[in-house]
């Protein structure tokens, strides 16, 4: 997201030894300003772009909105107006080297923005803290941090017994930020392995292999070239795996024995380091973790959700409303929310609690944290997200007239718990608002093709619209109306113990409030976990009957495709001895198309031809026995 306004943040170091082998430490967390000691030097002075002038030095200490958990860190930029490389220095207390022992600089590093990607040098100096005193050649050069945090170790070996100091700096020519944080000057050991991640499948059909992953970073000073790796269901499995980690490297290496069970189990997977380069871990305290698994009896239909922050005064936040069309128009298992900020839509509480770190920017299933907006990286990101096995079916039926909405939901569990700690979660969305004041006037950075060319599915051109669209000419889509019962979800609404098969109710009561239209809303159904916050799996139903009861497709099989399509809708459901109703309506609510089929009974597919259909979005309504189930569809 070339440049979105992230808040991120911020370096705060102290020189106490905080354990063994430790000689200098800092996790930036002890204030909002730069400590004591520490030195900056803005050397290029030049004048940060508008979207990142809360970088009001050479490096700035602000809070990590992407990683809450982390604290703060330090930021420093290299887009400027106009365009210029950065020349931003940041220089440690003296820190004195001992004379034996092998001491490294351990820091961790990220360039939020991919797409534009700051790189940085690492310089010593022995004689003082002025740029002059940096004469020695840099120790270490990244061209391009990534974008995700990484840990960073560049030896001292060559300052042994002296005392230094050690400049960061930030040399990139107009990319974006840079972060640094956990700045810490250590001894390593030899055969020191820290186990920072296990990834294996959270859910599983049963008899299917599972892989488990260790990530595995070399904290010591000798190449690990074998691990023991241990993990524990009740049982032990051992293994010795070859690999080659480098020291200060972090390397993935997996487990040989898959995790597999023939039937419905919860289990929770303790996996340890037991031995390292067949010899003894000198710190055995960073060698555990741990992963929950739980097998299925039946894989319910995954749904992925889209939360995207935007806001009229972005700019760049046209590029956002592009993604989520462009995801609307090709993928019915995509569910998007646009949640604003700083303008007439914005919900707070939905808004506070996206903690994005810019704008535009989204939360995948909020698994996938401040991600960039684009139609690449949203397809990539649902790529990722669709094809997970999820716990539990979701199901949301409507009723309500007028400004009245009642929202019974369910989720159907498919596996067992003996310690569950998920809630339902539900938010209103609405398509097609129009504002009445300047503040629904869309800012739009690509005006003219400054930043390239965006045009959305329907071929509206953002480069030939104006800088700011007046809001009597532009609609919103998918806006967040409300989060009702809490952001993370109802508390109790899903029972701790379950059992295959259970079912978890709760019922949700909202009323529309004035200026908005029924027949251009929806509820998104949401299941959360409440041990990380991320969204399991969800599902939408839309408020636009009024007077009839409306369900979520997933439990009735409905499915509409092609989606988008030019020639002719093919409509799938599973009937049940009884009459239906088939219909394509616009979103005003007029009927273009409508169908009565009599006595169905089973799988049945139906088609309604839409050549003559002029280009939009319509939603396709199945109506039986007084209730709906609706899609969307979108005819080019």
């Amino acid at each position: 997201m070339k440049k979105s306004l992230l808040l991120v943040g911020a370096l705060v170091l102290s020189s106490a030894a905080v354990k063994a082998q430790t000689i200098f430490s800092e996790d930036f967390n002890a204030a909002t300003t730069l400590p004591a000691g520490w030195v900056l030097h803005n050397v290029d002075g030049f004048t940060p772009a508008t979207n990142v002038n809360f970088v009001t030095d050479a490096w700035v200490v602000r809070a990590d909105a992407t990683t809450p958990a982390n604290g703060n860190i330090c930021t420093s930029t290299s887009w400027y107006t106009p365009a210029g490389a950065a020349n931003d220095w940041i220089v440690t207390p003296a820190i004195t080297v001992p004379g034996t022992g092998t001491y490294n600089l351990i820091f961790d590093a990220q360039a939020p923005d991919a797409n534009y990607a700051d790189g940085y040098q690492v310089y010593v100096s022995t004689t003082g803290t002025a740029v002059a005193d940096f004469t020695a050649p840099a120790i270490s050069t990244v061209a391009a941090a990534t974008a995700t945090w990484t840990p960073q170790s560049v030896s001292l070996a060559a300052y042994a017994g002296q005392t230094i100091y050690i400049a960061i700096v930030n040399n990139s020519n107009d990319m974006f930020l840079l972060n640094i944080d956990n700045v810490v000057v250590k001894q390593l050991q030899a055969n020191d392995a820290n186990l920072t991640g296990v990834t294996l499948n959270r859910y599983s059909a049963t008899s299917t292999n599972n892989t488990l992953s260790a990530a595995i970073k070399n904290d010591g000073s000798t190449t690990i070239t074998s691990v023991t790796l241990n993990w524990n269901d009740g049982t032990d499995h051992s293994q010795v795996i070859s690999t080659n980690i480098a020291s200060g490297a972090t390397a993935t290496v997996n487990h040989p024995t898959a995790v597999t069970y023939a039937s419905v189990v919860e289990k929770n997977i303790v996996v340890t380091i037991t031995a390292v380069n067949a010899g003894v871990d000198p710190n055995t305290a960073n060698n555990g973790g741990s992963a929950k698994f739980n097998t299925l009896s039946s894989l319910p239909a995954k749904r992925v959700v889209f939360e995207e922050g935007t806001g009229t005064w972005c700019g760049f936040c046209v590029r956002g409303a592009v993604a989520m069309e462009y995801m609307t128009f090709n993928h019915s298992d995509f569910i998007g929310i646009a949640v604003h900020n700083g303008d007439p839509m914005t919900v707070t509480e939905y808004d506070a609690n996206m903690n994005l770190s810019g704008f535009p920017g989204a939360n995948v299933d909020r698994s996938i944290l401040g991600m960039d907006v684009s139609n690449t990286s949203f397809e990539q990101a649902y790529n990722d997200r669709k094809n997970m096995p999820v716990p539990a079916a979701l199901t949301a039926v409507v009723s309500g007239t007028g400004s009245t909405v009642v929202v019974d939901a369910s989720a159907t569990f498919k596996t067992v718990f003996a310690n569950a700690n998920y809630r339902l979660a539900l938010a209103i969305v609405e398509d097609s608002v129009q504002g009445t004041t300047s503040g629904y006037d869309q800012h739009n950075y690509y005006n003219g093709g400054t930043y390239g060319a965006l045009t959305d599915v329907n071929g509206l051109d953002y480069t030939v619209l104006p800088a700011t669209i007046p809001h009597d000419t532009y609609k919103f889509n998918h806006v967040a109306r409300a989060i009702v019962g809490g952001f993370a979800g109802v508390a109790s609404s899903v029972p701790t113990s379950i059992a295959d098969g259970a079912v978890a109710t709760h019922t949700f009561n909202y009323t529309i409030p004035a200026g908005s239209n029924r027949a251009y809303m929806r509820a998104v159904l949401m299941l959360v976990d409440q041990d990380n916050g991320e969204i399991v799996n969800g599902t939408e139903v839309d408020l636009s009957a009024a007077g009839l009861n409306t369900i979520s497709t997933d439990e009735f099989n409905m499915n509409v495709y092609p989606n988008p399509t030019t020639d002719v809708v093919n409509v799938s459901f599973k009937a049940n001895n009884a009459d239906y109703s088939v219909s394509l309506t616009d979103l005003a609510g007029k009927v273009v198309l409508a169908n009565e089929y009599t006595n169905l009974n089973g799988t049945q597919t139906i088609q309604l031809p839409v050549n003559n259909v002029k280009a939009g979005s319509y939603l396709v309504t199945i109506t039986s026995n007084n209730i709906t189930y609706t899609q969307h569809v979108v005819i080019k």
